[in-house]
């Protein structure tokens, strides 16, 4: 509770210095596609690579944002619920100090989960580490999260070089509200030094370097101490081991290192940027603080190599980003023994080795063609295609599961002007896709079939991983200045989505958000 506190405190310190400063050097205000169209132009900021910052557009600015989300519906993975409500607080900003950049970011929310299942130790059940555990009972959750994210850089030095650093702290609190539960405890801590340079006015090199902490502190209980209740430890694709009682205490670490490779071409009307990107990291699973036992560790590898394109013409810009990754996890068990000599020294460990593997393929392709007015645009129009392969597979007792997907959306956006007084804008947004499953399995070779690991939790996500499905969406965002002579803008955005499934016995999912805020 201290360092949620602390962390809370520290963030609310640097969100209103940072609002307050940047408001002062604010040179002009942003509408809502405005300040969308200049993110998007700053090409090195979506890399990440903190020094190319002083080859981006300079410009000062800052938003902050109440949010509110409300999700309902069966389709969805069974350890995600079937109803999720949000409401947090959002703030970033960008600072141009000349002889130094400096942008930050920070967001809080609070997170309500109902009739989450097959989970009882884990915040994230998805973040790439199978061994957790699970239960046979539905329950409600409580989950917040702190996401706090900076970058600083220094300006090209001789006109060639320039150091950046990115950095960030996110932390997590979840709570299940159902015996067994567990009071678990995530945070994830990153630095990214970079640098850049300048070869001449049109081509530019980067490298940089990353490095990540990582801990979840997991704590299983029940509040009935005379009803014991029964869970799985899982080991992946459904193998796994039953227990009754309480649970188990479990302290998850690792570190992961990677690095990245830039190159920038850029030239009056064209913009492009080149990225391959590599990291890997080691995280295990023990159980216990005072007898530690390891039960697995995953070795996870992703390699990933992305381009982005924005040509600028007189009334039409056209935007590409394309990217294509690979990702390995190896997931790798532990036979241990403990030692009853009379040094009792606790568990000992006899043998480890790779007992499964998780390999995801996966690109997207995302166009837009938009159509300029000022420093705003007047529409523009969107497609994206996504395409994911992903195979697991459990080695002995071999069992495997697999999805072969492909996503398709168009979107549209027009920014209709009000009135000029006040630059009153509505920005509305419509989107469709479709997802068709091309192929995809879940075979269980194990000797407990009958485990609900088995029978539900994976046959569940299994069937939503191959479903078919529609996507259909809108939103709209109304914004004006707050007085004529400010820079300050005010909006509110209402968006909702509907997702509906054509396959097994899924049914619908919908996404309501609402927010209001200001931007400087």
């Amino acid at each position: 509770m201290k360092q949620q506190n602390y962390i809370w405190r520290t963030a609310c310190l640097l969100t209103l210095l940072s609002i307050g400063k940047i408001q002062v050097a604010a040179q002009q205000g942003f509408s809502m596609a405005g300040l969308e169209q200049m993110k998007e132009q700053r090409i090195w900021f979506h890399s990440q690579n903190a020094a190319g910052t002083a080859l981006d557009d300079l410009q000062n600015y800052s938003d902050v944002k109440l949010n509110f989300q409300n999700t309902s519906g069966n389709f969805s993975r069974p350890q995600e619920g079937e109803g999720e409500r949000s409401v947090g607080v959002s703030s970033e900003g960008f600072l141009n100090l000349k002889d130094a950049y400096v942008w930050g970011a920070f967001s809080f929310s609070q997170e309500n989960k109902t009739d989450a299942g097959y989970n009882a130790s884990i915040t994230d059940p998805f973040r790439g580490m199978p061994y957790y555990v699970a239960d046979a009972y539905k329950s409600s959750w409580r989950n917040q999260y702190y996401d706090l994210k900076f970058r600083a850089a220094t300006p090209l030095y001789w006109g060639k070089l320039a150091f950046g650093l990115e950095g960030g702290y996110q932390a997590s609190l979840a709570a299940k509200q159902r015996d067994p539960r567990v009071d678990t405890r995530f945070y994830i801590l990153k630095l990214i030094p970079g640098i850049c340079y300048a070869i001449n006015s049109h081509h530019r090199l980067g490298v940089n370097f990353s490095y990540a902490s990582i801990k979840e502190d997991s704590q299983m209980a029940n509040s009935d101490s005379y009803t014991d209740q029964d869970y799985y430890e899982l080991f992946g694709l459904g193998v796994a081991v039953k227990g009754i009682g309480s649970g188990r205490t479990t302290n998850y670490y690792g570190n992961q290192f990677g690095g990245s490779m830039q190159y920038n071409y850029a030239a009056t009307n064209l913009n492009l940027l080149l990225e391959g990107t590599y990291s890997i990291k080691a995280e295990t699973a023990e159980v216990s603080y005072s007898t530690p036992r390891k039960i697995g560790s995953v070795k996870d590898q992703l390699g990933k190599v992305a381009m982005t394109l924005y040509t600028k013409g007189e009334k039409l810009v056209h935007h590409i980003k394309l990217d294509a990754s690979y990702r390995m996890i190896d997931g790798i068990q532990y036979i241990n023994q403990r030692d009853n000599t009379e040094s009792q020294t606790g568990w000992m460990q006899m043998y480890s080795n790779v007992r499964s593997t998780y390999e995801t393929k996966a690109a997207t392709l995302h166009y837009s063609l938009i159509r300029n007015r000022g420093n705003e645009y007047n529409w523009r129009v969107e497609a994206l295609a996504y395409y994911e392969n992903q195979k697991d597979k459990y080695i002995l007792p071999y069992s495997v599961k697999s999805h072969e997907n492909i996503y398709m959306e168009l979107c549209g956006k027009k920014n209709f002007v009000l009135s000029d007084k006040l630059m009153k804008r509505l920005l509305v947004t419509v989107r469709g896709g479709y997802n068709k499953n091309l192929s995809g399995c879940y075979q269980y070779g194990g000797s407990h079939a009958d485990y609900l690991t088995v029978t539900q939790m994976e046959t569940l996500d299994a069937n939503y991983l191959m479903s078919d499905y529609w996507k259909l969406g809108a939103a709209a965002v109304y914004s004006q200045q707050l007085k004529q002579e400010s820079k300050t803008q005010v909006f509110a955005q209402v968006g909702f989505d509907y997702v509906k499934a054509e396959d097994f016995d899924f049914s619908h999912r919908s996404y309501l958000s609402v927010s209001i805020g200001c931007n400087f």
